[in-house]
């Protein structure tokens, strides 16, 4: 025994006095550890150390990692000022409103992307259908037959058209290009249904239509055509002119402005032009409009419209000429003038004075 005790080797003094406290106190701060000495020869002795138990962990406020804070306020300030139960359920209602916000903002998201899918899978189907009622138009009317197939689709297309939100998913899916089959003309070379017409170009102008849309759909041609036809109501012809100025001012860098318009001016003589106005029976081989073929069919009268004249050549009047030729006509109210004011002065003149309210000028 006495042997035993002489070659015990040294065991670390901090690890007894840590294993001491922990058992003497007992606190769940600290780690708590065993010693134990095994004899395994005379000259030697195993030690060994045993975890008994491992600090309970802090859930206090001071342990949240300072990414979490929100504040503007230095971490010292708050840990010093802040109540730690107020401290913890601001932290929490940030943690809260981050969680639910981020969720509102992906599910919004996640909506609006299926918003557009559903808008594009509704076009796409409305511009096949387009297309197949123009074809099936072509065929009957090449075939003698009655072409309907476009009319009965009519109120569904004008429907999309009108509907401002569906402008960017009309023109991004090019159902533009299903818009110019419906205006072209039939094979035998008749015109499109008048209300046909009249839904399509009225839509075109609330449409905001750029260039690329213009090269994609190849609607400028068709509308081209309906601006130089005899056959395009007047009031139609007046969108068509307006739309095809709208598209071709970017194109050429114009101004849409009047102070930036240049007009071309030409010396203008009526009598060179007055034998060349077209007489009543060149007038009459004229091609006649929907609403005048309808008038002559019922066997009624056509109540005559205004003509759209496009101008482009605007006269040089000399003042000088004008004046010379109103010269005699001039003379002629200068003597009537003149007349005129001299009886006026003769009236007055011979105007009889009476007495007046005072009693002035009374014979007696």
């Amino acid at each position: 025994m006495d042997s035993e005790h002489q070659h015990q080797p040294d065991i670390d003094p901090e690890l007894n006095s840590g294993s001491h406290e922990a058992s003497d106190h007992g606190s769940d701060d600290e780690n708590v550890f065993s010693l134990s000495a095994q004899k395994l020869d005379n000259n030697t002795v195993k030690t060994t150390k045993n975890h008994i138990r491992k600090p309970r962990k802090n859930h206090s406020p001071a342990t949240i990692e300072p990414s979490l804070l929100k504040n503007d306020e230095p971490e010292g300030e708050q840990m010093s000022f802040e109540d730690p139960q107020v401290r913890r359920r601001r932290l929490l209602e940030e943690k809260m409103d981050l969680a639910m916000k981020s969720k509102s903002t992906r599910r919004k998201r996640a909506d609006e992307d299926d918003l557009e899918r559903m808008q594009d899978d509704r076009i796409d189907e409305l511009k096949d259908q387009m297309i197949k009622a123009a074809n099936m138009d072509v065929e009957k009317n090449s075939q003698g037959q009655i072409a309907t197939e476009k009319l009965k689709l009519l109120p569904e297309v004008s429907s999309v058209l009108s509907k401002a939100d569906l402008a960017i998913s009309i023109l991004d899916n090019n159902l533009l290009e299903a818009v110019r089959l419906w205006l072209e003309p039939l094979p035998d070379a008749s015109m499109p249904a008048y209300q046909i017409q009249k839904e399509l170009i009225h839509a075109l102008t609330t449409l905001p239509i750029k260039t690329d849309h213009l090269v994609a759909s190849g609607i400028g041609k068709v509308l081209v055509f309906y601006q130089r036809s005899k056959r395009t109501e007047p009031l139609l012809k007046q969108l068509v002119d307006r739309l095809i100025g709208d598209w071709t001012r970017p194109i050429l860098n114009k101004s849409d402005s009047y102070k930036d318009r240049t007009i071309q001016f030409h010396e203008y003589n009526s009598t060179k032009f007055a034998n060349k106005l077209p007489s009543s029976r060149v007038r009459a081989k004229e091609p006649k409009t929907l609403y005048e073929q309808s008038a002559e069919r019922r066997k009624r009268a056509a109540i005559p419209s205004a003509r759209t004249s496009a101008y482009k050549i605007a006269p040089r009047v000399d003042p000088n000429s004008i004046r010379r030729q109103k010269g005699g006509t001039d003379e002629r109210f200068r003597r009537i003038n003149q007349k005129l004011t001299s009886m006026n002065l003769k009236r007055k003149s011979s105007k009889k004075g009476g007495p007046s309210i005072e009693g002035k000028n009374l014979a007696m």
